[in-house]
């Protein structure tokens, strides 16, 4: 079923857009500008609907460097790859592992806003992608400096951010 478009032209514009990249590219990345409680972060939508692949979201990256891995990420699911809560893969970054969290709904539906449009009524998984820091210490490390923690919050550990709870709808 198709999403269901806006009446207001220009967003109209931009769901079409999103449609048309789903189709071409198998993926819209979507990214998001953060603010002084919330870093920036970029998802997929297209990753289940073309591949019966997970979305995929990264938080705390510069918002191009964050598209650039998720369509990386996207050609590799496209290339036969498959990502699941808990796996670590060292395909995605060069020179550094990654790994990957599911993500609890309430944080879906704060954190996928364009994806839940684009889905409608359909249920579909999300992954937080996680990367380590420079010196390979995951988030939950008790080492990694409270800075790199706060860049990149554990969704499945953190509750809804504040600006999502004050959101209408």
């Amino acid at each position: 079923m198709p999403p269901r478009y806006s009446d207001d032209p220009s967003e109209r514009a931009a769901e079409e857009q999103c449609v048309r990249n789903i189709a071409v590219h198998g993926t819209h990345v979507m990214t998001v500008t953060g603010g002084d409680d919330w870093p920036d972060f970029a998802y997929t939508i297209g990753l289940f609907e073309n591949y019966r692949h997970a979305e995929l979201l990264v938080l705390g990256i510069d918002l191009d460097r964050a598209h650039l891995i998720l369509n990386d990420a996207r050609d590799l699911v496209r290339s036969g790859a498959r990502f699941s809560a808990g796996a670590v893969s060292d395909q995605v970054l060069r020179n550094y592992a990654v790994t990957f969290r599911a993500i609890p709904p309430a944080q879906r539906t704060a954190h996928f806003g364009w994806a839940d449009w684009f889905y409608g009524e359909r249920e579909y998984p999300a992954l937080q992608l996680i990367y380590p820091d420079r010196d390979r210490r995951w988030p939950w490390d008790e080492r990694v400096s409270a800075a790199f923690r706060a860049t990149q919050p554990i969704l499945a550990d953190v509750p809804v951010p504040e600006w999502a709870r004050r959101r209408p709808g």
